[in-house]
């Protein structure tokens, strides 16, 4: 029907516009670390973050616009450094604000920054509230992950612009924030818009097979494989301490887009699709790991992390499949829909030919 092919040659160009507008670097996890020790009438911070990030806060701190942070551009953006975390950063012992103060700011090899402050509270606290203001300052998309160490054990937290605010009782008890990295793991799907095209691109090839039968078989195949690459790479990558750069894995996932969708254009068949999005899976998986290696999580902390966050991505896969499939495989059974679904996956390919150019520029 001609109201099928309108609304998805509609849904390509919606789906390009929105695409187009992402950053190049839509798939990399912007994510902070911190760790917040409690002693006596102090709070000791540290906090750990990418240079480029950090730069995009602190005014002046890249000032030669290069891209990178040497330690001569730091100690001259101290001052702004200190505004953009520091101050920004509240610490409130039992409802009173503490006094910050910056005591150390250097580099974290390889491409980071280390911030290591005191707050002054006026009594030892039973309570502490943490306002993680600098996430106002970071891109919309960041992550903190903070971990308050305690006598009793470590309080693990994943902070974003949303919800910038952790309370803590001093006396209580390990938690190690399963359902915050769970939750994050889902809000990195719902807006890696590469991620979310590929997935795209993917069901629509299934749906364009004509046998019913033989696309519900395509369509679990293409899916297990790229999820058991997408998983084996985010454990490869955390547990194993080893992920190839982004500078080399970002072009890849965009082309990783371009290919699928161009390949729905041209083929009568996905049966064999899965041997490719095995590897494709790795290829994202190695994206999304390649945000958390640079925080150097105690090795303790790895598997449930690990896990928590891997598992928050893999839900949020299956809620976005869950959206896309009754539709499509509805509407696939109309005359228009191929060549609507092909316009569709021509939108997905131009707009990961642009991720790439952007990505290699």
């Amino acid at each position: 029907m001609r109201a099928t092919a309108r609304a998805l040659l509609l849904g390509a160009v919606l789906l390009l516009a929105l695409l187009t507008t992402r950053t190049a670097s839509a798939h990399v996890i912007g994510i902070s670390r911190g760790d917040y020790t409690p002693d006596g009438a102090l709070v000791r911070v540290d906090l750990v973050m990418r240079a480029d990030e950090a730069a995009l806060a602190a005014q002046g701190l890249d000032a030669d616009g290069d891209g990178r942070v040497t330690a001569g551009e730091l100690a001259q953006a101290r001052p702004a450094v200190k505004a953009a975390f520091v101050d920004t950063l509240g610490v409130a012992a039992d409802g009173e604000p503490c006094t910050p103060t910056l005591d150390d700011a250097s580099l974290d090899p390889p491409d980071g920054i280390r911030l290591r402050a005191t707050y002054s509270c006026s009594h030892a606290p039973s309570h502490l509230h943490f306002r993680l203001g600098f996430l106002d300052r970071m891109p919309a998309d960041h992550r903190h992950l903070a971990t308050v160490h305690l006598p009793k054990g470590d309080v693990d937290v994943l902070a974003v612009l949303a919800r910038p605010d952790v309370d803590v009782e001093v006396s209580g008890g390990a938690s190690y924030g399963f359902v915050s990295l769970f939750r994050g793991g889902v809000e990195h799907i719902l807006t890696g818009a590469d991620h979310l095209a590929f997935l795209l691109a993917l069901v629509l090839g299934g749906t364009l097979v004509a046998d019913k039968r033989t696309r519900i078989g395509a369509l679990v195949a293409m899916l297990t494989a790229f999820t058991v690459g997408h998983s084996a790479a985010l454990a490869i990558a955390t547990l194993g301490g080893f992920a190839p750069g982004s500078r080399w894995i970002e072009p890849l996932v965009a082309l990783s887009v371009a290919y699928v969708g161009a390949e729905n254009l041209f083929t009568r068949s996905v049966r064999h699709r899965w041997m490719l999005t095995l590897p494709f899976g790795f290829i994202h998986g190695f994206a999304l790991a390649g945000g958390l290696l640079p925080l150097g999580l105690p090795r303790a902390q790895l598997p449930v992390a690990l896990c928590a966050f891997n598992l928050g991505v893999e839900g949020g896969q299956l809620f976005v499949l869950a959206l896309l499939l009754p539709p499509l495989t509805y509407l696939a059974s109309r005359a228009s829909y191929p060549k609507a679904a092909r316009a569709l996956s021509a939108g997905i390919a131009l707009a990961g030919l642009l991720w790439f150019v952007q990505r290699v520029a």
